[in-house]
């Protein structure tokens, strides 16, 4: 599995458990997203190598001759994005902020049926991995 394949499974995931006013889906979405944040042990990685594959990873990485500023993969940190986004929109300020949830549901929805995602590129351009 890509990270771009899981990209659209998140969005989906996450659009029909807003759809559906799905509190513990969308709960345990965070948890999830948080501990691969933290861990960086993505379900990508870690079903492509349970498949086989040791080459698993990110769509698109940097060059060899690229250094990144900073050491941390851009993937990790848009998990942790996406996970602190969904606790203030959602959880603190739900009534206030009720579109942000389904607005990253269809960003991600639409970054996996792409393959560009801006956050990715963002965090790149800031110097991370």
């Amino acid at each position: 599995m890509t990270e771009r394949t899981f990209r659209i499974i998140l969005g989906a995931i996450l659009l029909a458990a807003l759809y559906f006013d799905w509190r513990q889906v969308i709960y345990g979405y965070i948890v999830v997203l948080t501990f691969e944040g933290i861990t960086n042990w993505r379900i990508p990685t870690l079903l492509s190598r349970l498949q086989g594959n040791s080459t698993a990873g990110s769509d698109c990485a940097l060059s060899p001759g690229d250094k990144a500023r900073i050491n941390f993969e851009a993937e990790r940190a848009l998990r942790l994005a996406v996970a602190a986004f969904l606790i203030i929109s959602y959880v603190v300020f739900s009534k206030e902020l009720w579109f942000f949830p389904w607005f990253i549901g269809f960003a991600l929805f639409g970054a996996g049926l792409s393959g560009i995602c801006p956050m990715v590129m963002g965090f790149r351009w800031a110097g991370f991995r």
